[in-house]
């Protein structure tokens, strides 16, 4: 059988060439000579097609400095393949030298005993892609920086939304304790008035209530400041509720309140701030409850821990406000809730200082059937 074999002349060579779709040259000797390459490629060069059959240095001289050559001269050294997805290449555009930047792929045509004789190189212009990419992220940066701005901005409002609160609390503590001292010296009268009596009574009430928001407000500011602490003392938490049961029962006689004191239940804690979530829990069953209707106190040792729950028979809870009310300042808003009065931070206090001690704090409720609010704390010898 007779072997055909027939060489590509230059036109025939360029004519496969620019049927690539990336610029593509072919380079052969040490000296990186231009064999043959397509307009694409001489146009990323910013030439005309005289360059021809010279060495690649002298052909495109702005690439002198450039790591270009050196790459080239390397692969048809080694026979390596050198590709890469964005490089950086300086190059006449326009009349002028400009960046751009290329994927590229330097290959080596190797003949039959395996040795490299000329170079295939091929490119694709990315700067857009690049552009673009470099773009999208000086936009991620700045949006970051907005967004630390506006943190910054934010802590700052709340440190001066609860310098606020703390001030005025101060403030409004002053002339209440005065008007609570002139309500018991008048209360320490010997007087006949029933009217006068009954009147003075609700009047040391709503003192009462207001000097518990006030507290709280205040302790929301210090907590949210860094400035609470817990003085933590040995103490029997049963008996602790016992005093809170019978204090409340004077407060809310409207509702019935149980609570049966068992073994002593020695805990280490601070002392003041679990009766105030205690009493918060207690005052909360019966705001939410109808009069005469009965609150249940209990309290047990489970292990490592005492448990405490509150239970009332009251309007219950919502799930879908299960999981945000120990939020702050959240309030569940409906029919039922409208005529109730409350800032919305009992709760997120209390879950506050259960959580400072280590604790747990958490509700169950049926909606329209009640509800149970529980608190566990370790035991700490």
């Amino acid at each position: 059988m007779e072997n055909y074999s027939r060489v590509l002349n230059n036109n025939q060579l360029l004519e496969v060439l620019s049927l690539s779709k990336d610029a593509t040259a072919i380079y052969t000797s040490e000296h990186i000579v231009i064999e043959m390459a397509n307009d694409a490629m001489i146009a990323f060069w910013g030439k005309d097609r005289s360059i021809i059959g010279k060495p690649l240095e002298d052909a495109v001289p702005e690439l002198k400095g450039q790591p270009f050559i050196n790459m080239l001269k390397n692969v048809l050294l080694t026979g390596i393949t050198d590709k890469g997805d964005a490089i950086p290449a300086e190059t006449l555009r326009d009349g002028r030298l400009q960046t751009a930047y290329y994927a590229y792929e330097y290959r080596a045509i190797k003949d039959e005993a395996g040795m490299p004789y000329c170079i295939l190189h091929t490119a694709r212009d990315v700067t857009d892609m690049v552009n673009a990419k470099q773009a999208i992220k000086e936009t991620e940066l700045q949006r970051e920086a907005l967004d630390q701005e506006q943190m910054l901005i934010s802590i700052k409002e709340e440190r001066q939304k609860n310098d606020f609160i703390s001030m005025v609390s101060h403030e409004l503590k002053t002339p209440l304790t005065s008007i609570s001292a002139y309500v018991q010296l008048m209360q320490s009268r010997s007087l006949t008035d029933l009217f006068v009596v009954n009147t003075l009574d609700k009047v040391q009430k709503q003192i009462r209530k207001m000097s518990a928001m006030i507290s709280s407000f205040l302790n929301v500011s210090r907590l949210e400041s860094g400035e609470i602490h817990l003085s933590l003392s040995h103490f029997d938490l049963d008996k602790v509720i016992c005093d809170l049961v019978e204090d409340l029962r004077l407060i809310h006689p409207t509702n019935q309140i149980n609570f049966a004191e068992g073994e002593p239940k020695l805990i280490y804690a601070d002392k003041d701030k679990i009766g105030s979530v205690i009493s918060n829990l207690i005052s909360n069953a019966v705001k939410y409850s109808d009069q005469g209707s009965i609150v249940y106190v209990q309290s047990e040792a489970l292990g490592n821990e005492v448990h405490v729950s509150v239970t009332d028979n009251g309007i219950g809870i919502e799930a879908h406000d299960l999981e945000k009310l120990f939020d702050r300042f959240y309030r569940v808003e409906n029919q039922q809730t409208k005529t109730i009065s409350g800032f919305g931070i009992g709760l997120y206090l209390s879950a506050e200082i259960i959580n400072l001690h280590q604790g747990k704090i958490w509700a169950e409720s049926n909606y329209g059937a009640g509800s149970t609010f529980h608190f566990s704390l370790p035991v700490k010898r």
